[in-house]
């Protein structure tokens, strides 16, 4: 009996551990935005630098700024470029791209987050601390409202 207990807490420990470590795996992929960024770092490459490399007319310094925000993401004729640029298979880019997807990086709070941090230029913790203190203003000017709405009705 003793030895059936212990299988069975081996057992549930092994599965605890494939949770835990499925979990990281998806917690770790890397999206286009971190990967753009990561790379542009290690190469010791500006925004500008980067814009001259890829060679593209059309390209501006605000759309590198774009990709590494998440605000939108480079054509597959620019991953191609940035592939090369970089030396990595252009499938990497992809599949980053592909992990932006998926780990929910277009939901709107992080959106809103991003636009305010390519708007006025700041790092995403203040973006996030905003978002946060914006979410508890407007909270606070619902809760007013209904408070003076529900007041007048029970006036009437």
């Amino acid at each position: 009996m003793g030895k059936l207990i212990e299988e069975i807490r081996k057992e549930k420990r092994a599965a605890e551990k494939r949770k835990k470590d499925e979990k990281e795996k998806i917690e770790h992929k890397k999206g286009i935005e971190e990967l753009i960024v990561e790379l542009r770092n290690k190469k010791g490459l500006s925004r500008i630098e980067l814009l001259e490399k890829l060679e593209d007319s059309n390209l501006t310094e605000n759309d590198i700024k774009k990709w590494e925000i998440g605000l939108s993401y480079p054509d597959l004729d620019t991953i191609y470029k940035l592939s090369e640029i970089y030396r990595i298979p252009s499938t990497e880019f992809v599949k980053a791209k592909n992990n932006s997807y998926e780990n929910g990086l277009a939901g709107i709070n992080k959106k809103i987050i991003r636009w305010f941090v390519y708007t006025l230029n700041v790092s995403f913790y203040i973006g996030v601390v905003f978002t946060t203190i914006l979410y508890v203003v407007i909270f606070i000017l619902a809760l007013c409202f209904f408070v003076t709405v529900a007041y007048q009705v029970k006036a009437s």
